[in-house]
């Protein structure tokens, strides 16, 4: 065998495995989103969060009609006011620009 044919060989070789191997790697790709489908993307952003309260909402009108818990009926309503605040100020940081302290230094 020549050096011309032994370096074909190696060549031909090689791309087969490396095809094959990406060959592997996209079926298990298509495999996992067949497995793991992704939500319909005609829902807006926000219903998980709306869902989420919801579902907060229901459990604070449970312990409200228990009577018990008061605190902690506090606590939860807070939680879900501070990420109802905070969702929709999603990029104001990269608006704003650098704080003082980068700014100072």
């Amino acid at each position: 065998m020549s050096d011309f044919s032994q370096g074909l060989l190696v060549s031909i070789v090689g791309l087969i495995v490396t095809f094959t191997a990406l060959g592997v790697f996209i079926l298990v790709m298509i495999v996992l989103q067949k497995i793991f489908a992704p939500k319909s993307q005609s829902a807006p952003a926000d219903v998980g969060s709306e869902i989420e309260s919801e579902e907060v909402m229901d459990l604070i009108k449970a312990e409200e009609a228990a009577g018990e818990n008061e605190e902690l009926v506090a606590a939860i309503t807070a939680i879900v006011r501070l990420r109802n605040q905070q969702s929709g100020r999603l990029g104001s940081a990269l608006v704003s620009g650098p704080g003082p302290y980068w700014t100072n230094h």
